[in-house]
């Protein structure tokens, strides 16, 4: 096993429950507020899932913390990275109680020319979970029953955290949106959860990987899962001459995952003629390059918002197999009580990903939410 199975109690079953505990979100610049609230309701084609663990993403930190809006109207559950079990199966059989799930972090509609041709990234309908629909940080979810992905007994409840959300998004970047061959020069800015799970998934690519970030403890995390070059940007005079002195070129892939005006310029500086930049970030800003610069230089300017489920078993497999690693990401662990607190270690930048468990008691909280 990959990760840690943190004990969950035994709760009476979902028929006799009507109230469910949630973080919710009302308003930028304030905390969640914690409350117990009405049980989602669902239909013959929904399933109830229990969620056993819901990682903290940077992006439920643009909402809180930069103002953002969220597509769906306040009071809203975040969190988007999801794993759990079936706790009231579909009335169609799909799905028995018990089994164990990572949520996608999108509902896509299924009806679409772009879901019909498997790319249900590129939804007409999409809904994001935690944004525009309700998330993960709370005691359960409702989804579409089609949309659940069985999680290996030997993956623990936040390695399926961890897979739902950024491992198969990092995936879809390195192996879809990007074009990445052996030995390609790629730069990612931003060694926090996205980053370093594009830096593993690059590797498999067999792309060589500079990754630049702010803090020295992440780098060293880096270089560790595979990183051939590292640079923490506060300690240079000039971020792009300092990549330039140590690389000898411009790099053909370059991936943003911070989504600020700064480091979308940096990394523009950086790339070759013909290369590819990839937008990961989530956030509002507005470009702050030239479309001059893109055209003279034939840039690729590629996006990329989503973690298509296709994608699940070959990540799920990688994970199994040892070749991808959970392990390094998690850094700090916190009952739905405590997320406020949680979310402190992320803004502070002490935490690639603090994993939220919905279920964990007072005894368990005290002696299982510091940093490991």
């Amino acid at each position: 096993m990959t990760g840690m199975n943190m004990a969950t109690k035994k709760r009476p079953p979902t028929q006799s429950r009507v109230k469910m505990l949630a973080a919710r979100f009302y308003e930028p610049y304030a905390g969640l507020e914690i409350e117990e609230i009405a049980l989602p309701a669902t239909n013959r084609n929904d399933v109830l899932v229990r969620v056993e663990s819901c990682s903290i993403c940077h992006t439920d930190l643009q909402f809180i913390d930069r103002g953002m809006a969220t597509i769906g109207q306040p009071p809203i559950i975040l969190g988007h990275e999801i794993a759990g079990s079936i706790e009231t199966p579909d009335r169609n059989g799909y799905w028995q109680e018990g089994e164990r799930v990572i949520i996608p972090a999108t509902i896509s509609c299924q009806k679409c020319l772009p879901c019909i041709n498997n790319q249900e990234s590129q939804c007409t309908d999409i809904q994001f979970i935690g944004n525009s629909i309700d998330g993960g940080f709370a005691q359960f979810i409702r989804v579409p029953a089609d949309h659940p992905i069985r999680l290996p007994e030997r993956l623990s409840y936040e390695d399926g955290s961890i897979v739902s959300n950024l491992f198969i998004g990092a995936y879809h970047v390195v192996f879809d949106r990007a074009v990445i061959h052996i030995k390609d020069l790629m730069v990612i800015f931003g060694a926090g959860g996205f980053g370093l799970s594009i830096l593993q998934m690059a590797k498999l690519r067999g792309a060589k990987v500079f990754i630049i970030d702010i803090f020295d403890w992440k780098l060293e995390i880096a270089r560790a899962l595979g990183a051939d070059w590292t640079l923490n940007s506060n300690k240079v005079p000039h971020c792009e001459t300092a990549v330039l002195e140590i690389l000898e070129q411009k790099a053909d892939v370059i991936i943003e995952t911070i989504g600020a005006p700064r480091t979308m310029v940096q990394a523009i500086n950086l790339l070759r003629k013909g290369g590819q930049l990839v937008l990961g970030g989530y956030t509002d800003n507005q470009l702050p390059f030239l479309a001059g610069q893109l055209i003279r230089n034939e840039f690729s300017l590629i996006g990329t918002m989503s973690a298509p489920r296709k994608k699940a078993p070959e990540v799920l497999r990688l994970v199994e197999n040892g070749r991808l690693k959970t392990a390094p990401l998690i850094t700090h662990r916190f009952s739905i009580e405590d997320i406020n607190q949680g979310l402190n270690t992320l803004r502070m930048g002490q935490s690639i990903r603090t994993v939220i468990y919905p279920w964990l008691d007072s005894f368990e909280k005290n002696s299982s939410s510091s940093k490991l």
